[in-house]
C-alpha cells in the first residue's frame, strides 16, 4: 500500500510538469513580464529629453498635454552636423570631399583677399569667378572660383594657395542646424502669457543665422527684418522660429533673421550663404550674433568670424548635439565665440551635447517651450534652445558694437555657478548661466 501512495505521488509531480500544466501558469508569467517591460517603458518615457528640430507629427487641432515627450529610438543619428548627416543632406548636390570625408559644393572654392595680380594668374590657370563679396565693415572681400575642369576641388585650393600665399583659400563646405534626431513632444495650442508684459521693457535688439523665421504667435511681441539669404524661403521643420521663439520669450524685442538655408526638403547651407547673411547682420550694426548652425572648421569662415570679434560684435553659438565623443563644432568652437551648452531643470547636462574644451557656459536648453508649424508650441532640447538665452544676457550688456564689448563677456561668465569638476571643464564650461 505504501508503495502504491508513493507511485502516485509521483505521478502527480510529473503531471505538474507535463505541457499543459506549464501551458496553464505561463498567462501570468507572461503577465508578470509584460508589467516589467512596460514599467521599463515608463521609466524611459519619463525622461525630459526632447529632440531638437524634428519635424512634429500631424496634430493640428489636437490639444496635447504640456511637457509629454519620449526618446523611442536613440539609436539614430543625433548630430546633423556631423560628416555623415551632411552627406546624407546634399546627396542630392553630388559633393566632393574634404579629408575629413565633410562634403563640400563640387567645382568650388574660396578665397578671402585674393590680390588682383593672383585673379589674374587664376583665371590664366582655368579658374573663373562665380561670385565677389564686399565685406566693407571687415575690410575684406570673398572670392567663389570654379575650378578647372577635370582638377580635384582639394588640388585647386592648393593651386590657388601656391598662386597667392598670402591669402586664405578653402572650400565650400556644407552646413546643418545641430539638431539631434530621435525623441517628439506633441505639439500644442499657444496659451495666452499669465502676465502682462512689462511694456517699458528696453529695447533688446539681437541678429541671428539660421533657417528662416516664419510668423508666429509666439512672435507678436518682437519685431522681426527677415534677410534672405539662401535659396529657401520657408522653413517646414520650423528650427529658425524654434530659436526666435526662445529669443523673443528671453526679452528680445527686435529680431534680424538672416536665413541662410538652402535645399529642397533637406535644409543645409554653405559658406556662401552665410557670408551673406554675416555681412548683412554687421551692415545692420547688430551687436550680438546668435548662430545655430555647425560644420567642419573651415578657414574662410574662421577668418571672417574672428574679423566680426575683433571689431566688437558678440557672437553666440550652440555647442552642438553630437553627443559627449563627438568631435568640435564649429563656429562655436572658434575663439572668442560663446558656446553654449545646454542642462536640464536639475542641472544635469543635455545627453547629446558636445564636450570638449571650447565650451564656455551652460545654460536651460532641455524641454524649452518653443515655437512649432503651423502656430502651435512644443517642448524641444538642445543646445541650439540654450543659446538664445546666454545671447539675450550678452544684449542687455552690448547694446552697441565696440571693442569693449568683451567686458560683457567676462561680466556674464563671472556669474557662472560652477558645476561638475571645479572650474572650467570640458562638459560644462564655466558652468550654469542664471542671470537674467
Amino acid at each position: 500500500m505504501k508503495k502504491w501512495w508513493a507511485i502516485c505521488a509521483l505521478g502527480v509531480f510529473f503531471m505538474a510538469l507535463s505541457p499543459n500544466a506549464l501551458a496553464s501558469a505561463e498567462p501570468e508569467d507572461r503577465e508578470d513580464r509584460a508589467t516589467e517591460h512596460s514599467d521599463a517603458r515608463e521609466d524611459r518615457e519619463t525622461e525630459s529629453h526632447a529632440s531638437e528640430d524634428h519635424a512634429p507629427e500631424d496634430h493640428e487641432g489636437v490639444e496635447g498635454e504640456e511637457g509629454e515627450e519620449s526618446d523611442e529610438n536613440e539609436e539614430g543619428d543625433h548630430d546633423r552636423a556631423s560628416a555623415a548627416s551632411i552627406r546624407e543632406l546634399t546627396q542630392d548636390e553630388h559633393p566632393e570631399f574634404d579629408d575629413d570625408h565633410f562634403p563640400v559644393v563640387p567645382g568650388e572654392v574660396i578665397g578671402l583677399d585674393l590680390s588682383e595680380n593672383a585673379l589674374t594668374a587664376a583665371a590664366a590657370r582655368g579658374f573663373h569667378i562665380i561670385e565677389t563679396t564686399r565685406l566693407a565693415e571687415l575690410e575684406s572681400t570673398v572670392t567663389r572660383l570654379m575650378v578647372p575642369t577635370g582638377v580635384r576641388v582639394s588640388d585647386a585650393a592648393a593651386m590657388l594657395r601656391q598662386i597667392d600665399p598670402h591669402a586664405t583659400i578653402s572650400l565650400s563646405h556644407y552646413y546643418a542646424t545641430p539638431a539631434s534626431g530621435p525623441g517628439r513632444s506633441r505639439p500644442t495650442r499657444v496659451r495666452p502669457p499669465e502676465h502682462r508684459p512689462d511694456q517699458r521693457a528696453a529695447p533688446l535688439r539681437i541678429g541671428m543665422i539660421d533657417s528662416a523665421v516664419e510668423p508666429h504667435p509666439m512672435l507678436n511681441r518682437a519685431s522681426v527684418t527677415r534677410g534672405q539669404f539662401g535659396n529657401n524661403a520657408t522653413d517646414s521643420a520650423g528650427h529658425g522660429t524654434a530659436v526666435a521663439s526662445v529669443l523673443a520669450h528671453n526679452g528680445a524685442t527686435e529680431l534680424l533673421a538672416a536665413n541662410v538655408f538652402r535645399g529642397n526638403g533637406r535644409q543645409f547651407t554653405s559658406p556662401d550663404a552665410i557670408i551673406r547673411g554675416l555681412s548683412w547682420l554687421i551692415g545692420q550694426h547688430v551687436s550680438v550674433i546668435n548662430i545655430s548652425l555647425a560644420g567642419p572648421r573651415n578657414p574662410v569662415l574662421d577668418a571672417l568670424f574672428s574679423r566680426a570679434l575683433t571689431n566688437g560684435h558678440v557672437i553666440v553659438a550652440a555647442a552642438g548635439n553630437g553627443g559627449p565623443t563627438s568631435a568640435p563644432a564649429y563656429p562655436a568652437a572658434l575663439d572668442g565665440v560663446v558656446a553654449v551648452t545646454a542642462v536640464d531643470a536639475q542641472n544635469r547636462i543635455y545627453r547629446y551635447a558636445n564636450r570638449g574644451d571650447y565650451v564656455r557656459v551652460a545654460a536651460p536648453g532641455v524641454a524649452i517651450m518653443t515655437a512649432a508649424p503651423r502656430g502651435m508650441q512644443r517642448l524641444q532640447s538642445g543646445t541650439s534652445f540654450a543659446a538664445p538665452y546666454i545671447a539675450t544676457i550678452l544684449a542687455r550688456c552690448a547694446t552697441r558694437v565696440s571693442t569693449s564689448n568683451s567686458r560683457c563677456i567676462t561680466n556674464m561668465e563671472r556669474t557662472a555657478i560652477d558645476l561638475g569638476a571645479p572650474g572650467r571643464d570640458p562638459i560644462y564650461g564655466l558652468g550654469l548661466v542664471t542671470t537674467r
